[in-house]
């Protein structure tokens, strides 16, 4: 198929740039569509001993508790490893000594955001490092129970695409 981009138009909203597209589909016909360029991300698979590591917060768009992995956004200049290093330490207070990237893809069509998955693994407790508006609970769970654990709740692409990825990887 030939789809033609026939113009990009885009603004800075809260320090995304939001904009659409127009767009020529390969029968002739015009059409816009909306995009949003929010900063890559990272979802962390964390190994202590049996278990894994999973936090639980409220997430006000979905307005429940979700069961997830650990995930947060890069910083400018920060790779997907050492985002996932920083993150696992601020939201569960755990250190990883190795950290492995299993996978990267974008999580919507609508989102040019790319979204990594990493392994961490060897990790020491430590303390939590939260932001004002965060207020995560830490839980592990048995790494053969992860799945179900948080297929038994609202699931988000924080929790069971990570999980997935990572079995399929062998690591569950």
């Amino acid at each position: 198929m030939n789809w033609k981009r026939k113009a990009r138009r885009g603004v800075s909203l809260l320090g995304h740039a939001v904009g659409y597209d127009s767009l020529e589909r390969p029968d002739g016909k015009q059409i816009r569509r909306l995009w949003f360029d929010p900063p890559d991300s990272v979802a962390i698979v964390a190994r202590t001993g049996d278990e894994l590591v999973l936090i639980e917060e409220y997430r006000p768009r979905l307005g429940e508790q979700v069961l997830s992995c650990p995930a947060g956004r890069l910083d400018p200049g920060e790779s997907y490893e050492q985002a996932a290093k920083r993150e696992l330490r601020e939201e569960t207070g755990y250190e990883a000594e190795q950290v492995e990237l299993l996978e990267t893809y974008y999580p919507t069509a609508g989102m040019r955001k790319r979204r990594a998955i990493v392994y961490a693994e060897n990790l020491s407790p430590g303390a939590q490092h939260l932001e004002p508006d965060e207020f995560i609970e830490v839980r592990t769970v048995p790494i053969e129970a992860a799945i179900d654990t948080v297929r038994a709740g609202p699931v988000c692409g924080w929790s069971l695409p990570p999980l997935l990825v990572a079995r399929e990887a062998g690591i569950l």
